[in-house]
């Protein structure tokens, strides 16, 4: 993350306020098109049982949660920051099965779940020991590292004894893949270093903005949805190619070829493809630019 970026700040939040800002962020990533291998109003290939209506109330559904988890780190006042990340797991599991009993079990937002109620309670935690009247997204950042140490050597201890596996914890014994775990341990670097400082520099329309964002982040992560739909680590290098491909052009040109980008998507979805976690790393991004008055 850049000085410039770190030393951002937003003003006092409460609980209600924040999570409009969330689920704004929510909202903003699902109506966004084209973007390849996820659901947008116009696209929903690959995810026959989803579409934005879905997603939409999916979102609405969050800010009973959202509230609790920067409530959470608003009242923590413990010396060790991995127990208010402790006291987050029921909040987030009671927020999947809302998210379940809304949508008929489809997993709308499973990992935005996980990364929103982090940085809510991140957020909290940061306001609450802030000496003024606003708080820096260093603050937020060292938080969020402080809660998630050690998260993925008390996730994944004890794979190999473990019968029924998810599709992350195979890709972390068979590829290394860390996935959001691994993200939300390093203090979420997709986001701090590729997708905010994008989408803050970027030019052209809100929408233009968040794709380009998107694509950054696509070319600089390895997406664990991607991996587990071509069941195989290659196509992320040629995700990430496409990806900078674009980027060039924007930034040689000043804009997006929304052409291309159709063209990527169209590909995705001829081959059954996701980019669901690289979805959830945007809503971060967008809900960081959000908060601190950049979108």
């Amino acid at each position: 993350m850049t000085n410039a970026l770190l030393d951002l700040t937003f003003p006092q939040q409460d609980a209600e306020s924040i999570s409009q800002t969330a689920v704004a962020a929510l909202l903003d990533e699902v109506v966004t098109h084209p973007k390849p291998g996820l659901v947008d109003p116009v696209d929903n290939r690959g995810h026959e049982d989803m579409d934005v209506y879905l997603f939409i109330d999916s979102a609405l559904s969050m800010p009973p949660y959202l509230k609790q988890c920067f409530q959470a780190g608003v009242n923590f006042n413990g010396t060790k920051l991995t127990d208010l990340m402790a006291q987050l797991r029921p909040l987030g599991i009671a927020a999947e099965r809302r998210m379940f009993a809304i949508t008929n079990d489809v997993n709308t937002h499973k990992g935005a779940i996980f990364v929103l109620g982090i940085m809510m309670a991140a957020c909290g935690y940061a306001q609450a020991q802030s000496q003024i009247e606003t708080t820096s997204l260093a603050a937020v950042v060292a938080t969020e590292r402080a809660m998630t140490t050690g998260l993925i050597s008390n996730d994944f201890a004890q794979l190999d004894h473990k019968k029924h596996l998810t599709a992350g914890e195979r890709q972390y014994l068979e590829y290394g893949t860390t996935g959001i775990r691994g993200e939300a341990e390093a203090g979420f670097p997709t986001v701090f270093q590729h997708g905010v400082p994008t989408l803050l520099a970027s030019s052209g329309s809100q929408r233009e903005r968040i794709l380009t964002a998107l694509l950054a982040i696509v070319a600089n992560s390895r997406d664990s949805n991607l991996i587990k739909r071509a069941g195989t680590p290659a196509i992320v290098s040629q995700a990430q190619a496409q990806a900078q491909e674009l980027l060039h052009v924007k930034q040689t040109t000043g804009q997006l070829d929304l052409v291309a980008l159709q063209q990527m998507t169209d590909q995705f979805a001829s081959q059954n493809l996701s980019l669901g976690g690289s979805a959830d790393l945007l809503i971060l991004t967008i809900f960081v630019a959000r908060l601190t008055r950049r979108l």
